[in-house]
């Protein structure tokens, strides 16, 4: 409903980080872990978590800006 209230270019910007987070997740769950079946291993765990705390980050802000009332 709140996409529904918002202006075209709004409701895109927040639509682009959300399919970002979503492909993100989708891809780490399912396509990585065929090819590597350790995934992230201990050596990769690090860069794992900080691309998620990135990309929650980034969906956050986007719902602040982009979420605005004008």
């Amino acid at each position: 409903m709140l996409l529904a209230g918002l202006s075209t270019g709004h409701t895109i910007g927040m639509v682009i980080v959300a399919l970002t987070f979503i492909g993100f997740a989708l891809i780490s769950s399912f396509v990585i872990p065929r090819r590597q079946p350790d995934f992230p291993g201990k050596s990769g765990i690090g860069v794992f978590a900080i691309v998620c705390i990135v990309l929650f980050v980034a969906q956050l802000t986007s719902v602040i800006v982009f979420g605005v009332d004008k």
